[in-house]
């Protein structure tokens, strides 16, 4: 069967018309009197549009319009949907996958909770694969003292174990910790490491001179 357009084409084609006579005697746009000729539907703004048109030409050429609007709507049925809709609201469908649904929210909502979770875990591993910090309060550096005792006082993370000289020391739950060393006449080194759940350590020395 053939199509509307293909039965306007031929019957101006009779007839001699051209397009643009078509176009002076129906004031239709020659895009428009394409479109209907190559049965396509999408370049006219609507489907009204597109019946009025169609109802036009057939007059214009001296056809029963009645029968080729019948032709039309028959037509219709196979073309998909949008291409008679408003070019306007297709565009508003490309569109309307950036507009903001109920579904669209809260799987925001929970993408960004799992991004902030995913951020805090990746801080804290990090946080647990660092060694760990030691302030050392006393001995100061090179210190030179005249008592055959020396306090050693320092904090580091809560969770360290610290030894000074190789001997463990108690770690208070504020990450104190508290120690004395004897020493010896001349130099004597002290050693405090700190050491991490995980096997990472902190080494500080301290060079005490005791006077003989």
């Amino acid at each position: 069967m053939k199509s509307v357009g293909i039965m306007l084409r031929e019957v101006r084609e009779k007839k001699k018309l051209t397009l643009l006579d078509v176009e002076k005697g129906t004031r239709i746009r020659c895009k428009f009197l394409e479109a209907i000729e190559a049965d396509d539907y999408t370049k006219i703004p609507s489907s009204a549009y597109a019946k009025g048109f169609v109802k036009n030409y057939s007059e214009y050429l001296g056809l029963d319009s009645r029968t080729i609007l019948a032709f039309f709507r028959r037509q219709s049925e196979d073309v998909t949907r949008t291409s008679l809709l408003p070019k306007k609201t297709i565009d508003d469908r490309k569109n309307s996958f950036w507009q903001l649904t109920p579904g669209k929210f809260v799987g925001l909502i929970f993408g960004g909770l799992f991004f902030l979770f995913m951020v805090y875990f990746g801080i804290q591993y990090l946080n647990l694969q660092k060694s760990p910090v030691i302030d050392i309060e006393k001995p100061t550096p090179e210190q030179i003292v005249e008592e055959k005792k020396i306090e050693v006082l320092g904090k580091t993370n809560p969770d360290a174990t610290v030894t000074v000289n190789g001997v463990n020391v108690l770690v208070r739950s504020d990450g104190r910790f508290y120690d004395q060393v004897s020493l010896e006449p001349g130099v004597n080194t002290i050693t405090i490491i700190a050491t991490s759940r995980f096997g990472k350590s902190t080494t500080v020395v301290r060079k005490v001179g005791l006077k003989q």
